[in-house]
């Protein structure tokens, strides 16, 4: 039967309509009436004259035309013309047939992908990782706060690991209050802040070293003179540490003199957060 349209090609076997000859190289082709286009020449089987025909040498193709490469003439006989179908054009699949096996591997490329085709919905959780955040973005990296629980003791000319049982937050869980260590396991850069105040501390003059350690040694400090008959003194440091998953930063206070630390939230604090992704 005759088609509207582009007549369907994949897997189709037919036998052209009969065309006689005259004196013209030009012939239209038609599929039971119709107008037949076949995707090339090389789709067609045709004999002229008992003679197998050579498609591009001997005929081509246009729209649903045949063309031979000279004219013929009113007694020559075109025996029979063979679609062929588009036998390598699987057509269009169909709905729920193309499966992830049958993608090949790099074939989903970025030219591929529609504007705006990937949507937050599409992205799961797991997927966002620090790794895929552009440069300068820090995302939900992870942060603390943690303070003393108690007052500690602080024995003079050594350095002591200041004891931060209590958190105020930590985002992640990266904080251990057993330890007070701070082991991110995301690597990036960290704003690092330190604070420690000296309870009950009326004495005339001392001095006192605070530090910042990253993996048991020294990394940010601060030197301070501290004195006076006050009954709080107190020295506090900060900086921007770059950390990789397995390191940590802890605490730790030197003072000349045995003290008091003090356990006042807003007066001894140790706190970091992610500023950027490594």
């Amino acid at each position: 039967m005759p088609f509207i349209g582009q007549q369907p090609l994949t897997g189709a076997y037919s036998k052209l309509d009969a065309i006689t000859t005259s004196a013209t190289a030009t012939y239209n082709l038609l599929l039971n009436g119709g107008a037949y286009s076949p995707a090339s020449a090389n789709h067609l089987l045709v004999s002229l004259n008992g003679v197998m025909q050579a498609p591009q040498d001997s005929f081509t193709v246009s729209g649903s035309t045949i063309i031979f490469d000279s004219a013929l003439t009113s007694s020559d006989n075109i025996d029979f013309i063979m679609a062929m179908g588009d036998v390598l054009n699987i057509g269009t699949p169909s709905d729920g047939t193309v499966t992830a096996g049958k993608i090949a591997t790099n074939a989903v490329t970025t030219a591929k992908i529609a504007t705006n085709a990937v949507t937050t919905a599409k992205i799961t959780d797991a997927n966002i990782t620090q790794a895929k955040l552009g440069s300068g973005v820090s995302g939900t990296g992870p942060a603390f706060h943690a303070h003393p629980a108690s007052a500690q003791s602080i024995s003079a000319n050594t350095f002591t690991k200041v004891n931060l049982g209590t958190e105020r937050f930590d985002t992640d869980g990266k904080f251990d209050v057993s330890t007070s260590r701070f082991t991110p396991t995301v690597a990036g850069y960290y704003s690092v802040s330190a604070a420690v105040t000296l309870a009950n501390a009326n004495f005339s003059s001392t001095w006192g070293i605070l530090q910042i350690r990253k993996n048991g040694a020294s990394h940010t400090g601060i030197v301070n003179g501290i004195g006076g008959f006050e009954s709080r003194h107190g020295v506090s440091c900060s900086g921007i540490i770059d950390l990789d998953a397995d390191d940590y930063i802890e605490m730790y206070i030197y003072i000349g003199s045995a003290q008091s630390v003090s356990h006042n939230t807003n007066e001894t604090h140790f706190s970091a957060a992610m500023v950027r992704s490594a």
